[in-house]
């Protein structure tokens, strides 16, 4: 059993990470109009072309049979998805060095400083998508939304940190996971909330027995402040928030949000 999640892990992996590898940076090149259908015809025209090609070259070597075929097409596939696999995580392991260095750098600041720097770390390495049309890019989710998707990435050692600040870009969602995994690593206690209601997510860090709320994109800088009622006119509306922890456990915090 275990043999078999292993391969299944493996093939999920060469196939998951070089459709995102192409889906991005397709999208970068042509635009957010093109970009998914060029990245879908792409992966298709190598699906027919790779054992199309293999049957043209075993009949000029005079080896046309069905089990050639098969074996060559299976291995032109394997090395391309293979190789566009590495590039990825070549790509993603470097985006990860620069939440490392971050970390390295202000392990030692000032409460206040340290997430003022994680707010800019954010703005200079993830673009806010809401409502834009490279949202449909974010292939963190895409990695995420696999059965194995988190599971291979635990084995590369790679954070959902490291592939938005690769991607470039994300929403609410993208910013607190990269400012709270920012502020953990540097030691602080975090967690992620998000409305019962309404679509928002942030992150939050425990400073002095109180937790406070560090949403960039919606409050800036400031963080002495524990509920997001008064930011904008729709979040009073808002009818609760649930917290997430590290852990996975899920709780009601609306009475400590004031709602």
């Amino acid at each position: 059993m275990p043999i078999a999640l292993l391969v299944l892990a493996v093939f999920t992996f060469l196939t998951a990470m070089p459709w995102t590898f192409v889906h991005l940076h397709v999208g970068r090149l042509v635009g957010t109009f093109f970009g998914p259908v060029l990245s879908f015809l792409i992966l298709l025209s190598m699906a027919v072309c790779t054992p199309l090609i293999s049957c043209l070259v075993l009949m000029k070597l005079r080896k046309n049979k069905r089990e050639w075929i098969v074996v060559s097409s299976f291995v032109m596939s394997f090395l391309i998805m293979f190789s566009l696999s590495l590039v990825f995580m070549h790509q993603v392991s470097e985006a990860g060095k620069r939440i490392d260095i971050f970390i390295d750098e202000n392990a030692n600041l000032d409460f206040h400083d340290c997430v003022i720097n994680a707010s800019s770390f954010l703005n200079s390495n993830v673009h806010n998508a809401y409502k834009k049309p490279e949202a449909v890019f974010k292939i963190d989710n895409h990695i995420y939304g696999t059965c194995f998707g988190s599971y291979i990435m635990k084995i590369w050692r790679v954070t959902r940190a490291d592939l938005i600040v690769y991607q470039g870009w994300g929403t609410c969602e993208q910013a607190a996971i990269v400012i709270e995994e920012l502020l953990h690593n540097v030691g602080y206690e975090t967690r992620q909330a998000y409305f019962k209601n309404i679509n928002h997510k942030w992150a939050e860090v425990k400073y002095n027995g109180s937790w406070l709320i560090v949403d960039p994109w919606y409050i800036g800088n400031f963080v002495e402040i524990q509920n997001l009622k008064n930011v904008k006119p729709e979040f009073q509306q808002a009818s609760g928030v649930w917290v997430l922890y590290d852990n996975g456990t899920v709780i009601d915090s609306s009475p400590e949000h004031g709602y």
